[in-house]
């Protein structure tokens, strides 16, 4: 469609038309692509325009002077200055003309000139309403003051214009970029504000783009961009379904690197490893080149971490080396290997690793694990994923009161910077050496039910509680943590017989130390179907003993 409005916008000039032409270049923003289309055009336009000067035709040469300066002057304030000069002279002409007076405004803008920007801005926004413009002047009026009150920033987000109201959004979130400590209620504000923009300008591309007739709208790329942008948000919100529905539309429309990697992200958080496995491969296939070292990275990780949620393994452990590959190919004195992003991917591939080489029953090296752990605790130190990483280094060594030490500290900093997934694992290894390498089960019950607290679901934290809760003769906690991991076992993987069997039957002999014994013999029974042990057999007896038992009183006492 731009190509459309463009091969509009020179039939309407050639026939003199210039209202068209500059709404069609201007508004629908449909210069074209080509410089030397463009040269050709400006050419053209500068030579109708001196023998019978138009405001129509100085706002088409103004925002050329804006955005495409090259093509007639390298030096950008001096396309600036005549930037101003023609969109003056336009304004002469037409003084309500919008786009002379924001031309003139945004060339004063760009030239620090705040005082001048601001009158011809203020002008324009009169003429007709513009988000873009209302930011602006929000921002020159406050320009000298050191804190800016955001909480009395008011723009409105009605415009026909869906680059207006995506622009918007975008100075937005250069505020929001810029004052990082602004108070949560005005950056909330803000954010608000921003969504309603992208949302704005979402629907406007969305409904030209299906057929409303709407030409200057109809726009795929930007549509593309605008979704991009509103996925972001959603993602933040941890609405990762909406943010995967509104990528999914911009990829259809126009498919490009940062979208691919947002969609990503998305699908990971979900917990849709498929999907997202399948985003990285398109996006090391096609856009590898593109990408700095951060992001090549943090795909590499999106890869390991997703085959180790699938339990590939043997795919885990290729990505978690190639990205150590790609770390360990970087000068050391290179300061990007302090970015927190970079340690928090090669903590991953470590933890990766060290998980697919027990899955696969590889050997690993304890010694090599140690030392790459403290390295990178070096720059980061109050990191909890690195801390668990040097916790199972010493867990791997024997060395259960070191681990526990780590697991602490891991903890404290977890709890600290609101990392609950890092809280549950610290909790929840903890708890293992306790029971299994310390046999203190009450200190490792308390552990597996903090993991819990900070919202484990695993099977295999149920499981542990359970089977510390039974030798502690903790009965109705027994019954409860039994429940809740029969609950989430057809989840869990590599569960074997014997393992639900010894579940079945502490919450089966639980329930005869609590007197319910129809419950009892339920569980036990079920039990003995998965694994026949003598214990197990002798409580199911106990438990039909005092059901008979009952009976017998009940057929006695009314004589039949």
């Amino acid at each position: 469609m731009k190509e459309i409005l463009h091969q509009k916008a020179w039939e309407a000039l050639n026939a003199g038309n210039y209202a068209l032409a500059a709404k069609n270049w201007v508004y629908g923003y449909a210069l074209p692509d080509s410089r030397t289309e463009l040269k050709k055009m400006f050419r053209q336009i500068t030579a109708i325009n001196e023998e019978a000067p138009h405001p129509d035709l100085y706002a088409i040469l103004g925002l050329i002077a804006l955005d495409y300066n090259e093509i007639f002057e390298p030096n950008r304030e001096n396309a600036l200055a005549k930037c101003l000069d023609w969109s003056i002279a336009g304004a002469e002409i037409d003084p309500k003309h919008y786009h002379c007076n924001r031309n003139a405004g945004s060339a004063l803008y760009w030239l620090n000139d705040w005082k001048g920007a601001l009158g011809y801005y203020e002008i324009s926004n009169q003429i007709r309403n513009s988000p873009v413009l209302q930011i602006r002047i929000f921002n020159i009026r406050h320009i000298n003051l050191d804190h800016q009150d955001f909480s009395e920033f008011k723009i409105s987000t009605e415009t026909d214009s869906g680059m207006e109201a995506y622009n918007a959004g975008v100075e937005i979130n250069r505020i929001l970029d810029q004052f990082p400590q602004m108070a949560d209620m005005e950056k909330q504000h803000l954010i608000q504000l921003k969504t309603q923009l992208y949302e704005r300008s979402y629907l406007l591309y969305k409904n030209a783009i299906e057929g409303n007739g709407d030409e200057l709208n109809h726009d795929p790329h930007t549509f593309a961009m605008c979704c991009n942008n509103l996925a972001r948000e959603l993602s933040i919100r941890g609405d990762y379904g909406g943010a995967i529905a509104i990528a999914t539309e911009g990829i259809m429309q126009s498919r490009f690197m940062f979208i691919l990697l947002n969609r990503m992200d998305s699908y990971s958080h979900a917990q849709m490893p498929e999907k997202a496995i399948a985003d990285a491969q398109v996006l090391l296939e096609e856009y590898s080149h593109q990408m700095d070292f951060i992001t090549l990275i943090s795909v590499i990780d999106c890869l390991a971490f997703s085959y180790s949620d699938l339990k590939r393994y043997e795919e885990a452990l290729y990505w978690a080396d190639e990205g150590l590959k790609h770390y360990y190919e970087i000068d050391p004195a290179d300061t990007i290997l302090q970015h927190e992003d970079v340690t928090r991917c090669v903590t991953n591939f470590f933890i990766f690793k060290a998980k697919a080489s027990v899955a696969l029953g590889l050997e690993t090296d304890t010694t090599n694990d140690a030392v790459e752990a403290d390295y990178l605790l070096e720059s980061m130190p109050d990191n909890p994923s690195l801390m668990i990483s040097r916790a199972d280094a010493f867990m791997k060594e024997g060395n259960w009161q070191k681990a526990l030490d780590c697991y602490n500290q891991a903890i404290h900093f977890g709890v600290e910077q609101n990392k609950h997934r890092s809280v549950q694992v610290a909790f929840y290894n903890q708890g293992y050496i306790l029971e299994v390498h310390l046999k203190n089960s009450t200190a490792a019950l308390e552990s597996f039910e903090q993991s819990m607290h900070y919202g484990n679901r695993d099977f295999w934290c149920f499981y542990w509680a359970v089977h510390t809760a039974y030798h502690l003769l903790e009965n109705e906690k027994t019954v409860n943590y039994g429940t809740w991991a029969l609950s989430v076992m057809p989840g869990q993987g590599g569960v074997t017989d014997d393992i639900t069997a010894e579940i079945y039957e502490h919450i089966g002999s639980a329930q005869l130390d609590l007197g319910n014994y129809d419950e009892a013999v339920k569980y036990l029974e079920q039990s003995l179907q998965l694994n026949d042990l003598p214990h197990t057999r002798t409580n199911l007896n106990k438990a039909r003993s005092h059901i008979n038992k009952k009976g017998g009183f009940f057929r006695n006492f009314f004589g039949k």
